[in-house]
């Protein structure tokens, strides 16, 4: 485990001590929480335990206790602002847990941002509340401890009056869970470039993350270190190959690591009433697919926003999830690529046994998929996802998924062949939903309770699946 990871508890403290040493405005919030999660015969359907920081157990009944704190101080002489916090939690369940989900320390100057420390850090242009999940990174894992350095949130290109505007970001991190790779490095930047309108607004841009480095275990041979070097990193920022001793043939073919990216859009259109959006992500691995050899691949989605949020629907969105081609040829099994799975880095692109992109590509086995030696055992999907929210009355407000997906496996279920077996053969659809209602009992005090309830019916796992969430939550801000 690297040794950094040991010093993110310090950050935070370290952080703490220094807001309130400089002479700046101050606001502190913090807050507790009580949740249990229940399900029939304790397998918990698939909306309470996926996108939540990797916070709940699927395998049992839970009990998340939280307490989070966040402290910002504001220079009032120039634009120099701090930010610290932490969010822990425990877990009473079949894998009992204590667990930060955020601990950081992050300064911001003159529209740059540099944070330290396990945060949450989604990537992607999609709607992170109602959306099923960012291809890449998304809320689903535990975050990664990193050191992160870039815009804060968009920032103005010089001498376009506004009209043209820029989000880039640069980082670092270390996988610290126990993989079959010991301690690799996180790579990611994005660059993305918005044009603003009266009437709309377009985003375009490429998000690139890459695990790379760490000791590999041999085969025979006794454990050896991959590629590492300065000079390696370089080639990870530009997507380079590599060369020399102790490097898999696939860095040598194709480019250091193993590479989840996108080139993404986003446009935005401003009505009277309310706001029109619609994203597309378009996923990629490897070199082939920069050339759009699987251009349906990815996510899309629309959704409405309306301006009046005190109403029974506020938001309402659809997603489209395709992930069939994956570069596969003509008369070749489709998923090729095996997205989320990789033959050096067998741990897959998961954390702390979550996948860190979209939930629907499933980590662990299923009834009817295993993923051979791979961790992601469903990676071939079609999914139809909608997401709904509202506040109906003062006080109480919803949320409400429906999620559709026919299931495929992966690559390694079409058999052997030629001849393949037709995905329709093996095709299994699944249904998930839930329902979660918040109410505020004390918004002068910041007391809310929380219920859900969450169903999965169909024939991906081994029953269909119900479940009841009911929690507590206090929150104080204090200047």
């Amino acid at each position: 485990m690297p040794e950094l990871f040991y010093r993110i508890p310090g950050i935070g403290i370290f952080t703490f001590l220094l807001l309130f040493q400089i002479n700046a405005e101050a606001q502190i919030r913090y807050g507790v929480s009580s949740t249990v999660y229940a399900g029939q015969k304790g397998n918990l359907p698939f909306w309470f335990y996926s996108n939540s920081d990797g916070t709940v157990d699927p395998s049992s009944t839970n009990l998340v206790n939280g307490f989070y704190a966040y402290a910002t101080k504001r220079d009032t002489t120039s634009e120099l602002k701090f930010t610290g916090g932490f969010d822990a939690y425990s877990r009473l369940s079949a894998d009992k847990t204590l667990v930060f989900r955020q601990l950081f320390g992050n300064a911001t100057y003159r529209g740059v941002r540099i944070t330290a420390g396990r945060f949450y850090d989604p990537v992607g242009l999609n709607d992170d509340d109602l959306s099923m999940g960012s291809m890449l990174i998304s809320r689903n894992a535990t975050p990664v401890p990193k050191i992160r350095v870039g815009s804060d949130g968009f920032s103005g290109v010089p001498n376009t009056g506004g009209r043209l505007q820029f989000s880039a970001m640069l980082s670092h991190g270390w996988f610290t869970d126990d993989r079959y790779i010991d301690d690799p490095y996180l790579h990611q930047k994005f660059l993305y470039l918005k044009y603003n309108h009266n009437r709309f607004d377009v985003t375009a841009g490429m998000a690139h993350n890459t695990m790379w480095g760490g000791t590999h275990p041999g085969f025979g041979e006794g454990p050896f270190d991959l590629p590492s070097s300065l000079s390696d990193y370089f080639k990870v920022v530009f997507g380079r190959s590599a060369f020399g001793d102790n490097v898999p043939q696939n860095e040598i073919t194709n480019a250091v690591g193993n590479s989840v990216a996108a080139y993404e859009v986003k446009l935005g259109i401003n009505f009277d009433h309310f706001r029109f959006k619609a994203y597309r992500t378009f996923y990629l691995e490897d070199m082939v697919a920069l050339r759009f050899r699987s251009p349906w691949d990815g996510l899309w989605s629309a959704g409405i926003e309306l301006d009046n949020d005190q109403q029974m629907v506020t938001e309402l969105l659809w997603e489209h999830l395709n992930t069939k081609r994956q570069n596969a040829w003509i008369d070749t099994p489709l998923g090729r690529n095996n997205y989320y799975n990789n033959g050096v880095y067998r741990s897959g692109w998961t954390y702390e046994g979550a996948v860190l992109g979209n939930p629907l590509l499933i980590h662990g086995p299923t009834s009817d998929f295993d993923g051979g030696p791979y961790p992601v055992s469903n990676n071939i999907i079609i999914a139809h996802h909608i997401g709904i929210q509202g506040k109906p009355a003062g006080r109480l407000s919803y949320k409400m998924f429906l999620t559709y997906s026919r299931n495929y496996g992966t690559n390694v279920d079409q058999g052997e062949g030629p001849p393949y077996t037709p995905l329709d053969e093996i095709r299994v659809d699944e249904y998930s939903s839930l329902l979660q209602l918040e109410y505020r009992i004390a918004p002068a005090h910041g007391l809310s309770v929380t219920g859900s309830l969450a169903f999965d019916t169909g024939a991906l796992y081994e029953e269909n699946r119900q479940g009841l969430m009911i929690g507590v939550s206090w929150e104080r801000i204090s200047d």
